[in-house]
């Protein structure tokens, strides 16, 4: 029976450490579907960002998937050590094989004298022939041993057994209440370790709600934002919500009716606003102030049920006291005084040692400690230790739930100053290569439908497919022997084009500028009957008439950044900087200064490779701009507080490498393109007009061309030495 006992133990003991285990191969899977959806699936680098009301709740989740799952993994390692090392413990100390000492060996022994002790007549009694002493039974009411209504004769050695070995018969008993040593001892033991067991299961209950509700928001980014989708981002919703209510109502088997609403029937929907919400946000509808308004308030209802199931998540994790229940076969049973969460007592799978023997069994151990003579009933069995219940456990995953429920507190205040700041107005923008206006999501879609290059380039590639056979490519084979002969005339039909275009140009004369000292100007504007030169680092303007007399030196105040792109008509010079921002010059000079003071409209990109400004008649603003690498200049239009596109125009090519100059013209329907060769380049809606290199030496450093009314201007700065700049103007 000692070797029942002991194993006992490594049963109790096996099946914390098996859980222990299945949660840490669970929980090193779960760390890399974790963070899959944070690193290998990380968004906005095939395409613009998601909005920022929805990036707000899947952050949130999956860092909160992430924390529970270090809790419960941390957790079950504890438990599974702590189990093991208590059983270690008690199979060396307390359940030992029952080896007799030398003193019960020699009470064990029969000496010859023991015959002493009997009656005389049963020393001289015949057996068989004499009659033996009458059985007897102790009287409950007297007290007294009075003969059986069998009437059985025994003799006395039967009546000396009896008394001390046999308890049902009349001999000394254990107490009504002794249980097995080894269970009170290793009852006693997992009070170390239960709490550890239990938050690590719920711990894990936790990490899929979190983890399957950020899958769900991930699913729809990735669906809309990158594979431009509607219905997959639906469907897919839909799989993760099904597995999410299905846990909740797996693992909640007895729901709290505590202060918070059931939350748990409600949060797992939570997806389906969002993506009604993404659905609106990259349709095609116009950005209204009311769908606005509409996709902001699914958000908020978004983010208030979130918080509200942080809250129902700390209401259901709380121990609780709770009366003993029975116990049942393959049910979990722990004592009174562990206070199990009861939202998830049936499924910790917790099993206590208990607390009594089922009726049947019998205890060996007991009845051999029980002593003689009757004197058994006054033995006290061992018990478990009285110890406080270990809520360490419930500390640290308590400290989890509130760091959750702050984190959702911060959240909310963000978004709420979010919308009123502006979506992403506070940080600066990415210093790599975007295509615009991906910061200004959701409202536009970063790609043209028009069939341009940028259709697929978010695939890794522009018009890039998976595919073996590349239909594409295998429809142009096809053409390209009846396009052949359209080709050849379009080349010759350029050919004069560009020789007409030379002609056109060929006007190109040197203009005398009678040039401030110390002045070297890299950018100029025209506007009206003045034109303006410009130093970009050091902020100094120089304006002239159209005659470029009455050359006039004087600085811009208020700039701080080095100036990207100059613009001058009758109400004053409007200036980008290469942060971005955009400032508005007013009026004309006064005593050498020139005040600027920034406009409210939205700022570029930083990170431009060109860009330039220009303002209608009747004050909307519109930009050009290209990045570093890029082939193509985006068109721009700022309207309703955003940059929408309006166009894109392809980049010409130049034979020396450098970044283009870009040049509207003042009522911003013509576009001057003058790359680092110097050649100038106008382009409209109609026409296209190109000049050769007008100034192409060596060292030359940089090239800028403007409208000068009907006429151009050129204007070039050496790269070494002092020279001063060159002014070339053609009619």
């Amino acid at each position: 029976q000692v070797s029942q006992y002991r194993e006992d133990l490594r049963d109790l003991t096996e099946l914390t450490c098996t859980k222990a285990d299945t949660y840490h191969t669970v929980g090193t899977i779960c760390f890399v579907l974790n963070f899959q959806l944070i690193m290998a699936g990380r968004l906005g680098v095939h395409g613009p960002s998601p909005p920022g009301w929805l990036l707000g709740m899947y952050w949130t989740n999956i860092c909160a998937a992430l924390m529970f799952l270090v809790m419960f993994t941390w957790m079950a390692m504890h438990s599974g050590a702590r189990a093991n090392a208590g059983m270690a413990h008690m199979l060396t100390r307390a359940v030992r094989l029952p080896i007799p000492t030398p003193k019960m060996l020699d009470e064990a022994r029969m000496l010859g004298n023991e015959f002493e002790k009997q009656r005389v007549v049963d020393v001289f009694r015949v057996p068989f022939v004499a009659p033996a002493q009458k059985e007897t039974e102790l009287d409950p009411e007297s007290g007294v041993r009075v003969p059986t209504g069998s009437g059985r004769r025994m003799p006395r050695w039967y009546h000396d057994e009896v008394n001390d070995l046999r308890p049902d018969e009349g001999g000394a008993t254990p107490n009504e209440e002794s249980n097995p040593e080894h269970f009170e001892l290793y009852r006693g033991l997992q009070e170390e370790w239960w709490g550890y067991d239990v938050y690590a299961r719920i711990g894990l209950f936790y990490f899929f709600s979190h983890w399957l509700a950020a899958a769900s928001l991930y699913s729809m980014c990735h669906v809309f934002g990158e594979l431009r989708c509607l219905w997959p981002a639906w469907t897919t919703c839909t799989m993760f919500i099904t597995a999410h209510f299905g846990v909740l109502h797996l693992d909640i088997v007895a729901p709290v009716n505590g202060k918070m609403p059931k939350m748990e029937k409600v949060v797992p929907f939570v997806p389906y606003l969002c993506v009604l919400g993404m659905s609106i946000d990259y349709s095609v509808l116009d950005p209204t102030p009311w769908l606005q308004g509409f996709i902001y308030t699914l958000s908020w209802i978004g983010y208030a049920i979130y918080f509200a199931w942080a809250l129902r998540m700390y209401e259901l994790a709380m121990p609780q006291f709770q009366e003993e229940q029975p116990e049942r076969p393959g049910g979990s049973w722990n004592p009174s005084s562990w206070p199990v969460p009861p939202a998830f007592k049936q499924s910790v799978y917790l099993i206590a040692a208990p607390k009594r023997l089922e009726p049947g069994n019998t205890c060996l151990l007991q009845e051999m400690k029980a002593a003689k003579g009757g004197k058994g009933n006054t033995v006290e069995p061992k018990k478990a230790r009285d110890s406080q219940p270990a809520m360490l456990p419930w500390k640290l995953f308590r400290g989890a739930l509130m760091t959750l429920i702050g984190m959702w507190v911060l959240i909310m205040c963000g978004r709420f100053f979010e919308q009123l700041n502006g979506e992403r107005f506070i940080l600066k923008q990415e210093g790599r290569v975007e295509r615009w206006p991906s910061h200004m999501q959701p409202w536009m879609t970063p790609w043209t439908r028009k069939g341009s290059r940028n259709e697929w380039c978010h695939a890794g590639g522009c018009d890039r497919r998976l595919e073996a056979k590349d239909e594409v490519s295998a429809t142009a084979s096809k053409l390209m022997a009846t396009l052949a002969p359209l080709a050849k005339a379009f080349q010759q039909e350029s050919a004069q084009h560009e020789a007409h275009s030379k002609a056109h140009f060929a006007l190109f004369q040197p203009a005398e500028v009678a040039w401030p000292q110390e002045f070297r100007p890299t950018l100029m504007a025209a506007g009206g009957d003045e034109v303006a030169f410009l130093e970009p680092t050091s902020h100094r303007v120089a304006l002239a008439d159209e005659a470029l007399t009455g050359l006039s030196l004087t600085k811009l105040e208020n700039l701080v950044a080095a100036i990207a792109s100059v613009s001058l008509d009758k109400r004053g010079l409007v200036v980008a900087d290469v942060l971005g921002d955009i400032f508005h010059c007013e009026g004309r000079p006064a005593q050498g200064s020139w005040s600027c003071g920034k406009l409210q409209v939205p700022s570029l990109p930083q990170g431009l490779a060109s860009v330039s400004l220009a303002r209608n008649a009747q004050g909307e603003l519109k930009a050009a701009l290209t990045f570093a690498g890029d082939d193509s200049v985006a068109l721009m239009e700022a309207r309703d507080g955003n940059w929408l596109p309006i166009g894109e125009v392809a980049l010409p090519e130049s034979e020396v490498p450098g970044a283009p100059k870009l040049a509207f013209h003042p009522d911003a329907e013509e576009l001057m393109i003058t790359t680092a060769d110097g050649a100038v380049h106008l382009r409209n809606k109609d026409t296209v007009h190109k000049v050769s290199p007008v100034d192409a030496s060596v060292g030359k450093k940089s090239h800028f061309a403007c409208r000068m009314g009907s006429r151009v201007a050129h204007l070039s700065l050496a790269q070494h030495g002092k020279q001063a700049p060159k002014l070339m103007i053609a009619n």
